[in-house]
């Protein structure tokens, strides 16, 4: 669970940076950070779930 956690928080910190880099507001930047940290944790979660069950 840990590795969902950390992966999540790195590629939604990269998202954010990289829609502030492309032009937008920094609060967008951060929604979208936020939002994609949601959905990467939510996607890994799912997946650890779903190899749990299948053992």
């Amino acid at each position: 669970m840990l590795i969902a956690i950390e992966a999540s928080v790195i590629i939604g910190f990269l998202a954010g940076i990289l829609v502030v880099v492309l032009g937008m507001s920094p609060l967008s930047g951060v929604g979208v950070g936020g939002g994609t940290t949601v959905a990467v944790f939510t996607a890994a979660m799912t997946a650890i779930g779903y190899v749990s069950r299948s053992e």
